[in-house]
């Protein structure tokens, strides 16, 4: 199946941003609940020691994305002295709050930030997850070239996939973001009503998880546009990390030395 390039609707720049917050809220619930990531831990920690970084920059956060659990329970024991920050181009400011007060590891940059055109002063090895399928491949190309080029690491990390089985996967989401709103914090009679009385917190999360799957990039595309990237002192890698029933395929950039690649 090709990949179609397709809008989400949580991402158009039209869509209100108290109710982007509900949907980056609901969906985080949904990550704290699972273990969807952890199986990519060691290859990035990894990666990251190539780099010679303890900084993580985060991009596309939404509402903290699985580093609020990676931290809490993985990133702390293995790496104490990691650092991440996370970053939104449409910040949940409320959610990064939350975030950064259940960790030390954690924290955000309050300002919004186009993963396109990183402001040079924000440092770090640069994460994707379950994002960088929002990108074409000319501006998805551009991304891993400006990593590549600036010399820093960068790590692409998906769930979707165009197959069946993420699909019917994601015929969970309703019925889950029906079962945990109540226990989202804070209350909010708003996140109520717009997931019960007038469903668009659903609606938006099912429909915008079909549209990623749909829009996401198999392993073969990404290598066809690491292709033309790869040059000595700089290494790529991708792979697959068992988790659960959805892998996670990943795609690693990050700088090494001439010692290493000679």
């Amino acid at each position: 199946m090709r990949r179609f390039e397709l809008h989400e609707i949580h991402d158009h720049p039209s869509f209100p941003a108290p109710l982007r917050d509900l949907v980056t809220d609901a969906m985080q619930k949904v990550w704290d609940i699972g273990s969807c990531y952890d199986s990519i831990l060691d290859p990035l920690l990894a990666a990251m020691g190539h780099a010679e970084t303890r900084e993580v920059l985060d991009l596309c956060s939404g509402g903290g994305g699985p580093w609020r659990k990676l931290a809490a329970k993985s990133l702390v024991e293995r790496t104490p002295t990691i650092a991440v920050r996370l970053s939104d181009k449409y910040p949940n400011r409320n959610a990064f709050n939350g975030a950064k007060t259940r960790s030390d590891v954690l924290c955000y940059h309050p300002a919004p930030v186009d993963a396109t055109t990183i402001p040079e002063h924000l440092q770090g090895f640069r994460t994707f997850f379950s994002a960088f399928h929002h990108f074409d491949p000319v501006t998805a190309g551009k991304i891993l070239r400006d990593a590549a080029d600036s010399r820093r690491g960068v790590g692409v990390f998906e769930m979707a996939k165009r197959s069946s089985r993420t699909a019917l996967a994601l015929c969970l989401i309703p019925p889950l973001t029906w079962l945990l709103t109540p226990v989202v914090l804070p209350f909010s009679w708003r996140r109520l009503f717009w997931t019960y009385v007038i469903p668009v917190v659903p609606f938006v999360l099912f429909y915008d998880g079909i549209a990623s799957c749909l829009r996401a990039y198999s392993p073969e595309e990404l290598e066809e546009m690491i292709r033309p990237l790869k040059r000595p002192g700089y290494e790529w890698k991708i792979g697959e990390g068992q988790n659960g029933i959805v892998p996670v395929n990943y795609l690693l950039g990050y700088p090494v030395s001439s010692e290493i690649t000679s």
